[in-house]
């Protein structure tokens, strides 16, 4: 696996940087990146010696290690821990951008445990220990918030009594003469 390495080392060493025709002259056309040469009268098209080269098959990698990171592992994107069970000893794991740090957390020391190499994270230890502070700050901004709202919040007035039509007020005082007189 080493030698197939090196060789792709030397490949891509020897592979030049393919730029589009003319891109050298103008800025925006050397950031647009490669595009095919189309000109009926292109000597780069039609590849004369002195013009810049094409991409071509024989610039490629060897099959057996395309797609291989410098170092010989092969990537493999973890979004779960259940991704992290089909891992095997040459697989290197990146963790996927749209995770969250809760469970990047969990994930790291699962991949801690297990002894896994990570692409995308340089020291694992000094990221869990920088985020579960994060965690923590966090966690403790957002009761706050919840405190300020409820204090912002009005305090429900006792309801007033609502005024009594004059039919109420006649029973009302129908049922206190009773209460008064079964009292004697």
């Amino acid at each position: 696996m080493t030698d197939l390495i090196k060789l792709r080392k030397e490949i891509k060493d020897k592979k030049p940087e393919f730029v589009r025709q003319e891109g050298y002259k103008r800025k925006r056309l050397s950031r647009s990146g490669w595009r095919a040469p189309k000109g009926m009268h292109s000597k780069m098209r039609r590849k004369f010696g002195s013009k810049r080269k094409q991409p071509a098959v024989g610039y490629s990698s060897p099959r057996e290690v395309k797609g291989l990171t410098r170092k010989g592992f092969k990537p493999v994107l973890v979004h779960s821990l259940k991704d992290l069970e089909k891992i095997k000893e040459n697989d290197i794991v990146i963790i996927g951008g749209t995770v969250g740090l809760k469970k990047k957390l969990q994930l790291l020391e699962k991949i801690k445990e297990k002894k896994l190499k990570v692409e995308n994270v340089k020291d694992i230890e000094a990221f869990i220990k920088k985020s579960k502070g994060k965690l923590e700050e966090n966690k403790k901004k957002s009761k706050e918030k919840k405190k300020s709202k409820e204090e912002k919040k009005p305090k429900e007035k006792p309801k007033e009594k609502e005024e009594e039509t004059p039919e109420e007020k006649e029973k009302k005082a129908k049922e206190e003469k009773r209460k008064v007189l079964e009292q004697k």
